[in-house]
């Protein structure tokens, strides 16, 4: 017995890490290519590429665990049923809670992963990419000016120039519109601008034969001629300097910034913090119930379902769960519901589903051997032999 859940435990995990692998994969792919493009085309580092899709793996398997873990299941149950794995197994008199044990330990683990996915993992990873990114877009290494085009590489700035010289590298008909202060935003345009550093390694624009225009905090229209005037653009030459260390979002807070968030802070605050607290726990109970809902729909499988029949259930389960969790994140992001509503009323519906396939799935009248006392075949009736009669006549 023993060695028989222990070859349906290992067959099940390798499936599912193997599941787990191909569908992060795949949706980290358009992810890839972004970076990629930065790297080829903005001059960052390889390392850089390499640190940056390494911290964004966590967060693409939070969605990809449960779903992962309900195809690898659903994937080797309908292997053993085509091999006829599973009628030797109810013939040996194996019930469908014995079949429960080995599941249950890997569903276990996928939600303890999943657990520490949205609690520990995740926000850190998060944090340190967004740093990296906003360092990635403030380096002059990977900052580069389109012409004709406008430029928004910068955070609060807007560019705009006419021709750039590839030899020196001096921008002609440039035009800036400034942002980075909001009670006071410029808008500048030059003749000509020559790009520098600073002694502080600042990168900056030497401009040259232009205007400055600005509305002041009281509400009046300044306007100022310069013939040189040099503008800091918060871009450090290179990938060594860190930036100025920004408030961290919601989804970037570990537990305790959460927590200190939903007792001292604003009401909007206080809103968006209650939803990621629920938001960080339905998923993990998502990993839970798809991993409770493989094992009857795994063990209603015969070798007439085809091997098509664990994608085909394992894609419209997913595609459902993952609506119904998106719609109700969506109406309680827009306060049209509570987070208690919006995040856990679709794992209720599923827990439900869950119930149902098991009750009437595998216990009940779609697979009614497993009732059967031991688990096993029935017993055919002896037939009685005609060659008594035979031998009257």
């Amino acid at each position: 017995m023993k060695r028989l859940f222990r070859h349906l435990f290992q067959d099940c995990a390798a499936t599912s890490l193997v599941a787990l692998g191909t569908l992060t994969f795949l949706i980290m792919l358009p992810q890839i290519l972004l970076l990629t493009d930065v790297w080829i085309n903005k001059g960052a580092p390889f390392s850089v590429l390499r640190q940056m899709i390494l911290l964004a793996i966590p967060q693409f398997m939070v969605g990809t665990l449960p779903m992962a873990l309900l195809t690898g299941i659903l994937l080797t149950l309908n292997r053993m049923a085509r091999d006829s794995e599973l009628v030797i197994i109810k013939a040996s008199g194996v019930s469908i809670w014995q079949m429960l044990r080995p599941v249950g330990l890997l569903v276990l683990l996928f939600t303890v992963l999943s657990l520490l996915l949205n609690w520990i993992w995740v926000p850190r990873a998060f944090f340190e990419f967004t740093t990296l990114k906003r360092a990635l877009l403030t380096s002059s290494s990977a900052l580069t000016l389109q012409p004709r085009t406008f430029n928004r590489d910068i955070p609060g700035l807007t560019l705009h120039i006419e021709h750039q010289d590839p030899i020196s590298g001096t921008l002609e008909g440039v035009l800036i519109h400034d942002q980075r202060n909001p009670k006071e935003v410029v808008t500048i345009t030059a003749r000509r601008a020559h790009p520098h550093t600073r002694a502080d390694n600042k990168a900056a624009l030497f401009l040259e034969d232009g205007s400055r225009h600005w509305i002041t905090q009281a509400g009046y229209y300044r306007h100022m001629q310069f013939t040189r005037f040099d503008l800091e653009l918060d871009v450090m030459m290179g990938l060594g300097v860190v930036p100025t260390p920004q408030k961290k979002s919601v989804d970037e807070l570990d537990a305790d910034e959460l927590l200190a968030v939903l007792d001292h802070g604003t009401p909007d605050k206080q809103y968006a913090a209650r939803l990621e607290w629920h938001r960080r726990l339905a998923f993990p109970a998502a990993t839970l119930i798809m991993g409770a809902l493989a094992l009857p729909l795994g063990l209603r499988q015969s070798h007439r379902t085809g091997k098509s029949f664990g994608f085909a259930a394992a894609l419209l389960i997913l595609i459902l769960h993952f609506l119904l969790l998106a719609s109700g994140e969506a109406l309680a992001t827009r306060k049209l519901t509570t987070p208690l509503i919006g995040l856990w009323l679709p794992n209720l519906i599923m827990v439900a589903l869950t119930a149902w396939a098991f009750h009437f799935g595998a216990l009940g009248r779609l697979a009614p051997d497993w009732r059967r006392p031991g688990g096993g075949q029935p017993v055919p009736e002896p037939v009685q032999s005609d060659s008594n009669a035979t031998r009257s006549r």
